[in-house]
């Protein structure tokens, strides 16, 4: 038999991965290293924080999305108290990009909200979970 890892500890994985390379680049000996990549500082923050908090609600899927991009917008913060403690400087601006990132995630889920009423939503969340309760009430 086959076994196969399932997405969440995939996701939880590729999570603490990419913290450590966000991490080091950020306070690390690789400071700067981004710039090869992506020429502008904030657009780098926000891609790292974007990329961060989409692995973040893969890896805790069951977790509720606003208070994971606020851990997200933590850390960012963190990053930046850590940067004035390595003698950089710790930027707000910096700050702002990561919160952004973070919070882009959260956009299209906040855009269908607005597009459906929240008793729809219920409504169709009851129609997925039916089908399955009558097959484990069957077994």
């Amino acid at each position: 038999m086959e076994r196969t890892v399932p997405p969440k500890i995939l996701a939880r994985g590729l999570l603490l991965l990419a913290a450590l390379v966000c991490g080091i680049g950020m306070v690390g000996p690789f400071q700067g290293a981004e710039q090869a990549l992506v020429p502008w500082d904030k657009a780098a923050h926000f891609m790292a924080f974007y990329g961060l908090t989409i692995l973040l609600f893969s890896a805790f899927p069951t977790r509720r999305r606003l208070d994971l991009a606020v851990l997200a917008i933590f850390a960012g913060a963190a990053i930046e108290v850590a940067q004035t403690l390595t003698g950089r400087d710790g930027e707000i601006g910096d700050l702002c990009a990561d919160a952004l990132g973070a919070l882009a995630v959260l956009a299209p889920v906040w855009l269908e909200h607005l597009r459906f009423p929240r008793v729809e939503r219920r409504i169709s969340a009851l129609r997925q979970v039916e089908p399955q309760a009558m097959v484990r009430e069957a077994a």
